[in-house]
């Protein structure tokens, strides 16, 4: 006789979801863009505003790196202005979003030197997570399995 373990999911645990996005290391790396130009030639080279979740850090990103490329200083006022002008936003609620992050950010203390690289370092890897496809052999979710053993008659 053997014992075979036979799986079924678990009504009682939902699958888990990892989070895929970190707020606060992306309003982190935008503080230290907006105050900090050391960190902006680190930032252009490894960042890309596809790499934020949130549609608000994305223009955000975008507005802040147009104005760096024109050789401009990065103040709140001018990445105001660059959202203004790009009018990506598309609705007012959005644009009043970014603009009340913006002024936010300029409030912030921005992080030290050496820990923005590390910030940097969790918004690249959630956004290739992101952007990994997940197939599952049947297509399926995950699903959390209790197991259970059954006798099995081996005559």
């Amino acid at each position: 006789m053997s014992k075979i373990l036979i799986g079924t999911p678990d009504p009682d645990q939902p699958p888990p979801v990892p989070a895929l996005c970190d707020e606060h290391a992306e309003r982190m790396v935008l503080a230290a863009y907006l105050h900090d130009r050391r960190h902006t030639r680190h930032l252009m080279m490894v960042l890309r505003a596809t790499c934020f979740s949130s549609p608000v850090h994305k223009d955000l990103y975008g507005a802040m790196d147009a104005i760096h490329r024109h050789n401009e200083p990065c103040t709140p006022a001018a990445v105001v202005a660059e959202l203004d002008g790009r009018e990506q936003a598309g609705n007012a609620d959005h644009a009043q979003a970014a603009e009340a992050l913006v002024h936010d950010l300029a409030r912030a203390a921005a992080p030290a030197g050496a820990v923005v690289p590390h910030y940097v370092a969790i918004i690249r890897e959630l956004a290739y997570l992101r952007r990994r496809a997940t197939v599952r052999p049947e297509g399926l979710p995950p699903v959390p399995m209790r197991g259970f053993r059954i006798d099995e008659d081996d005559s």
